[in-house]
């Protein structure tokens, strides 16, 4: 899930699973609240207009997702490590990329990242696959 502000359309985008997927219906519930449906009437992303009249500033700076940001600081805004963020990004698992002596990346990769995170965790709480049988759990 990505979410997006223009502060020049003074749009907040939420765009859910993947950004390609097509619209081929909407729907607005409410005046300048527009949801996009895919073929199969799964909503795949929510626009609100007017963000500034709806929302204060500090609320909004925050939510641009796409601008690249120091690892430092993300670590700093998630209460994470940032050598735990630098060894993801070296590895390849958070999408990230070296500016001069600085690690960057956005918001947005970084919460790609947990989501990810996140429904793993899911499938190991709910059983969701591979399990040790007794004999190897005794091990």
């Amino acid at each position: 899930m990505r979410v997006t502000y223009d502060p020049q359309a003074d749009s907040i985008l939420w765009t859910i699973g993947d950004p390609d997927v097509q619209s081929e219906s909407w729907a607005e519930p409410a005046e300048g609240v527009i949801i996009d449906f895919d073929r199969d009437k799964n909503p795949i992303s929510v626009e609100i207009q007017n963000a500034s009249r709806r929302y204060p500033g500090t609320a909004l700076g925050p939510i641009n997702v796409d601008q690249l940001v120091t690892l430092a600081q993300l670590a700093a805004e998630y209460n994470l490590a940032e050598a735990h963020l630098r060894k993801l990004a070296i590895a390849g698992r958070l999408s990230a990329m070296k500016i001069g002596r600085n690690w960057v990346a956005t918001r947005a990769a970084l919460e790609d990242y947990l989501d990810s995170r996140k429904y793993n965790a899911k499938e190991v709480a709910a059983g969701v696959g591979p399990t040790l049988g007794s004999e190897e759990r005794a091990r």
